[in-house]
């Protein structure tokens, strides 16, 4: 057998804790989903003996192979036990890289791996989320995963590569300060990308820059403010009914804005009070996974306004179920809401490429205060 190499990976502490059971979660990939089966899988799974059998559960497509749907609509290799005949007869080695990684995603850089857990697998969020400490991150030597199951990291994210951990540590502290309410933390987390976008531009920063740039932070005591609260939540509302295509009229748009206006603050507090853990670590992790502030191009405005907007998409979600139920959103709630929510978030490319757009062109020039107060 030959030696397996190793690899320098950071990421949060609790991904270490973290295996796939699909008993734990019904098997949640494995449902309604044709999963591709990139063309090294494929040629994998040609050296098995019962290749026969095993291509009886695939079929080509215009866009490359795929797994058929069962009789359930689930993937033909998802056995009675929610576990896959294909990795336990032959091993995970040859399971295609979109199963072999997710929920991970991994980002490869010179030299070390990023790597994450996606809120959308709910396995993965109740690890993540429901601490009550703030999220760690570590690094560890660990042996090389699948390299062709990685993400390649962004060009402006690898121009910054040297610089880009001190970034993300910087970025989530402010994210993790309980000195200050969520709100006012995103408006923290804002200013330091402004001021890291005007002291930096295109260049990679150094140490005594971003010392600069968080002294900036600390220096301007502008208050954290919102717009009236109707022309802000019907916005979010639309940006809701966007997303899910639910197709509202108006008068519907109107309405969800107003069941969430007539008790916003207390809802707002009684969710934060109670839960403020998981919001916190859900933007501490959406904020890493997504390779924030160079998830999209437009520069660090438009990065920061397209991880708000995100955010507030899924706690807007909380605060209209509370409110139109009339009920208190315990853990069990919150996490089956959230894992509802990401997985729309992360699995459609229409609602992704909308909110870019929103994040780009809707509040183009505004700074991070101005931008948060219309949210």
């Amino acid at each position: 057998m030959a030696e397996q190499s190793c690899e320098r990976v950071f990421a949060p502490a609790y991904i270490w804790d973290f295996f796939c059971d699909g008993a734990a979660c019904g098997s949640r990939c494995c449902g309604g989903w044709r999963i591709p089966v990139d063309a090294a899988s494929r040629e994998r799974l040609e050296t098995i003996s019962e290749r026969e059998e095993i291509f009886a559960h695939l079929e080509q497509q215009d866009t490359g192979w795929a797994t058929r749907h069962g009789e359930n609509g689930n993937c033909s290799f998802l056995d009675a036990d929610g576990l896959c005949l294909l990795q336990k007869k032959y091993g995970e080695e040859y399971l295609p890289d979109i199963c072999y990684s997710y929920p991970r995603v991994s980002y490869r850089f010179t030299g070390f791996v990023e790597r994450s857990l996606a809120m959308s697998c709910p396995v993965a969020a109740r690890i993540a989320l429901i601490s009550e400490m703030p999220m760690r991150f570590e690094e560890r030597t660990v042996f090389v995963r699948r390299v062709s199951a990685s993400i390649h990291p962004p060009m402006e994210a690898l121009a910054w590569e040297n610089a880009i951990r001190s970034i993300q540590i910087h970025s989530i502290s402010f994210l993790q300060e309980r000195a200050y309410p969520l709100r006012e933390r995103f408006w923290r987390l804002g200013r330091f990308f402004e001021a890291l976008e005007s002291r930096c531009g295109r260049t990679s920063p150094d140490t005594a820059t971003l010392d600069c740039c968080v002294a900036d932070v600390e220096e301007d005591a502008e208050p954290v403010v919102r717009a009236e609260p109707m022309r802000r939540l019907r916005y979010v509302a639309s940006l809701l009914d966007t997303i899910y295509e639910a197709h509202y009229p108006p008068e519907r748009i109107e309405a969800l804005a107003a069941c969430v206006s007539t008790v916003e603050a207390d809802v707002e507090a009684d969710l934060h009070g109670r839960n403020g853990h998981i919001l916190e670590n859900l933007a501490v992790n959406e904020f890493f996974l997504r390779l924030y502030p160079f998830a999209c191009g437009g520069g660090f405005s438009t990065n920061f306004k397209l991880f708000a907007l995100r955010f507030r998409i899924a706690e807007f979600s909380l605060l209209l179920a509370a409110a139109a139920k009339n009920i208190t959103l315990d853990e069990d709630r919150i996490l089956d809401m959230l894992d509802r929510i990401m997985e729309r978030l992360d699995h459609s490319r229409a609602s992704d490429e909308f909110l870019r757009r929103c994040a780009a062109e809707d509040f183009s020039g505004m700074t991070s205060g101005g931008f948060l107060a219309l949210l």
